[in-house]
């Protein structure tokens, strides 16, 4: 039997928040994302998306690209009813079945700087790191990965790329 790929590319991030606002100053305002969607909805038929009786909840949708019908981040935030709250996530080192998701970027530092002045906590800071053969996935260059949690612990981490300086 043939390995036919049977889903598309990601369509969306869905991160559920216990802060909202807290998720849209990072999302939006450090790193720019555009919001293209802001509703709010309710009702039993949304609720049993999530295995509630009813709900109500807020949706924010944001792009680093518009045009595009893939790669959302979606920020979920239910107001009914109310949500038991969590221990976070650990924080500092990697374990098994954490998620995290790559943003590609080119304004690592200003990122970074950013960051750092808001307070977040981060797994990796700037780490360069060469790689000298192109491969099907990944070309030659200098990478330089920040991983960090966003409001509700979720790493997330930021791939920038150079080209190996000339030989």
């Amino acid at each position: 039997m043939p390995n036919e790929c049977r889903v598309s590319p990601v369509k969306r991030v869905s991160i559920f928040c216990k802060d909202l606002e807290k998720s849209l100053a990072l999302y939006r305002d450090i790193l720019g994302m555009v919001v293209i969607e802001d509703k709010t909805v309710s009702g039993p038929f949304i609720g049993k998306l999530i295995n509630l009786p009813q709900c109500t909840m807020r949706i924010v949708y944001l792009s680093a690209d518009p045009s595009l019908d893939a790669g959302l981040i979606g920020l979920f935030y239910i107001t009914e009813p109310k949500m038991p709250v969590l221990p976070p996530p650990t924080q500092g080192t990697v374990h098994w079945g954490q998620s995290s998701f790559v943003l590609g970027t080119d304004k690592g530092d200003e990122i970074y700087a950013d960051l750092v002045k808001a307070g977040y906590t981060f797994l990796t800071p700037p780490t360069p790191y060469p790689k000298h053969n192109d491969d099907a996935y990944m070309k030659a260059g200098i990478y330089t990965e920040i991983i960090f949690y966003d409001p509700d612990g979720l790493a997330v981490s930021l791939l920038g790329y150079k080209p190996l300086p000339p030989k």
